[in-house]
This record gives structure tokens, sequence and C-alpha cells, in this order.
């Protein structure tokens, strides 16, 4: 048995699917990835309904961030024509709601819902916008890049939207690939640029490395002060120098040992990150830094990151978050919301049985979207 598999009592990955320690087993090929749904317009409003209840600011005009904290706004934010992750049902309709103006934001019961492209993205808070707003020249479209990390070249594919502004902040979301995969192959996998997530947000999907002692097993060390965190603090720094990202709505999404980097980053730099999506992981351990939102989805029949390392995780988030000891029905269905957690620290869990083992299920892609953009 390979020493990582040892030390971290998961199986190695091999691309968007893992093998077990010891096993030959070969990736499969993506006509074996689940199906999954498409994008859901609009999102949560900022009433009991959505996801953050009367939290105040200027929200987003027909976005999922309505009611998010902002520098003024009383207006209630809009929501989706879905219902929200966090619970209450939306009204139907056709327009998103307008940012409000001056004061603290109000608690509604359910936002309006929203055009099917959801709405425009509410004013970043002051101190927030990244020195790269302004700056005019950079490169949209997806494209391959490097950087240098840590004393070592790095790629990473990005994906800037065409109608990109530079005196506009973005949301800027990482996302982490699983062992021998690469990061233009798992921006595909994740499927993260769709309604409502797609709208106003760079995408960023670095590529890992052999890992030290398994050349075979390119991937992610998870260590605080070792090359991928800094890849990461690096990286962002030259984003954000490059193009205007709104600093309180950065993201990580992952899968399988990118769900255990999706892990790490968010524990390690959870003063810098908002919100993780993670799916088939693991961890994190460390100390942490900061607070941040958490989804995690594992399959109940996972064979290769056994479903304790999720519940381990999930225990970890419900605990960092003061979470209660008790869950009410999410959105989707599949998914459990802890019930206590810190206000505007949600633990959502996922767990799934027959729906794609130690792949994304079904639900899962939509579900992720929906909760990113909610911030």
């Amino acid at each position: 048995m390979a020493p990582w598999c040892r030390s971290w009592g998961v199986a190695l990955v091999l691309g968007g699917m893992c093998s077990a320690c010891g096993s030959n087993d070969a990736a499969p090929s993506s006509s074996r990835t689940p199906a999954f749904a498409g994008g859901v317009g609009g999102g949560a409003g900022a009433g009991s309904g959505g996801f953050f209840a009367g939290m105040g600011g200027v929200g987003a005009s027909g976005g999922v961030t309505g009611g998010l904290p902002g520098s003024g706004g009383a207006g209630v934010g809009a929501a989706g024509a879905a219902a929200p992750i966090g619970g209450g049902a939306p009204i139907a309709g056709t327009t998103g709601g307008s940012a409000g103006m001056g004061g603290a934001g109000m608690s509604g019961s359910g936002g309006m819902a929203g055009t099917a492209t959801g709405g425009a993205a509410g004013m970043a808070e002051p101190g927030t916008m990244s020195t790269g707003c302004g700056k005019t020249g950079a490169q949209t479209g997806a494209f391959q890049a490097e950087i240098m990390a840590f004393e070592l070249m790095r790629g990473y594919f990005l994906s800037v939207p065409a109608s990109y502004d530079a005196n506009k902040p973005h949301r800027l979301v990482f996302g982490y690939h699983g062992s021998n995969y690469t990061g233009r192959m798992m921006r595909q996998y994740l499927d993260n640029e769709k309604a409502p997530l797609l709208a106003n947000t760079i995408f960023v999907y670095p590529d890992g490395l052999p890992l030290p002692n398994q050349p075979s097993n390119v991937a992610w060390v998870l260590t605080d002060g070792q090359r991928d965190l800094a890849f990461f603090d690096t990286l962002f720094a030259e984003l954000k120098a490059t193009y205007c990202i709104d600093e309180s709505r950065v993201f990580v999404n992952g899968q399988s040992f990118g769900g255990l980097m999706t892990n790490a980053v968010g524990c390690l730099r959870g003063d810098v990150v908002r919100a993780i999506a993670a799916v088939a992981g693991s961890g994190p351990r460390g100390q942490c830094k900061g607070q941040v939102a958490v989804w995690l989805t594992h399959g109940t029949d996972d064979m290769n990151v056994g479903f304790s390392s999720g519940e381990g995780s999930r225990d970890h988030w419900v605990a960092a978050n003061h979470c209660m000891d008790q869950t009410e029905p999410g959105m989707p269905m599949q998914c459990q919301s802890y019930v206590g957690c810190d206000a505007g620290h949600p633990v959502i869990w996922c767990p799934h049985t027959g729906d794609g083992g130690h792949q994304h299920p079904s639900f899962g892609r939509a579900a992720v979207r929906e909760f990113l953009a909610s911030f």
C-alpha cells in the first residue's frame, strides 16, 4: 500500500475516479460520468425563504446574492425560480427585485423570482474590490496559462467571461481536480460555468504535480507552507491584481483528491475563502484560519474514499461553524442543512446511495452552482 494511502486512509485518485490502493483499475471514460441537471435561474432571496434571511445590505437584483451584507440597501434581495437551498418556496415571477438603498436589510417572507439567467450581482462591500479593478487589457476567454510559484512553474486553466467588465467586481471560483486529471479536464467535469453561477464569475482550474515519492500520482500536497498552498496564494494574488475580483466572494470546489484539496484550502485559507463545495473528499487536517460556509456530498457506496472520511469532514465543519447536532431538510431533497450554525456559515451535508459512488451525484453539480451563487 502506498504511504499516502496509509497516512490519509483513502484510496489513490485516478482522474475523476479513484482506484483502491494497490488496484490497477483504469479511470473511467467520460461517458460513465453520471448525468446531471442543468442550471436554475435566479437564486435565493433575502427573506425567510432565502439562504440568509434579512442579513441586510445591498443585494443582487434578481440574483442569488440578494440580502447579503453590503454597503447599504434596505431592499430585500430577489430569489430565483427554484426553491432556495435553505428552505422556503419563492414566489413565481419574471423579474428580480432591485437593490435597496441605505440602511440595514429587512427579512422577508421569501424573495421574488428572478429571470432565467439570474439578475445583476450585488454591490461589493467597500474594501473588497481587488487592485485589478479599473485595469484594462486583461485577457478574456478560456485559456491555459502558467505562473511561477514556490520556485516551480505551475499551470492552470482560466475562464474569463467575454462580457468581463474591469469596473465590476467578479466572483472567483477555484476548481481542483482529482489525481492524474488536469485543470482543463476538471472544468468539464465540475460543470460550474452555468447559471446561476456563470454571470460575473471568473473560474480558475489549477494543475497538480506528481506527489513527492509518488511520481505516478499527479495531485496535491495538502500541507501549509508547501508547494500547493503556496500555488493557491500566488495564483490568487496574480488574479486579483489582474482582474476585478470581489475578495469577499472567493470559492473552492473539487472532487476526490480535489475534494481533499478543497477542504484543505477552506481550512488553511478560511480567512480568504468564503465557501467551499467538496465532492467525495476527506480532511481537513491542520490549524484552520477564519471560517467558511460548507457544502459536502459523499456516496455511502464510495469504494475509493470511504464514506466515513466524508462523515469526518462533515463533523469537522459542523464543529467549526458551531452548528447544533440537528438537521432540517435541505434543497435538493438529498441534502440536510445543519441547524444553528454561525450566521452566514451554513453546513450542508448531501449523502447519496446508488448515485455515482465516488463520482458527483446526479443532483450535485446544479446544487453546487446554486450554493456558491447564493453568496
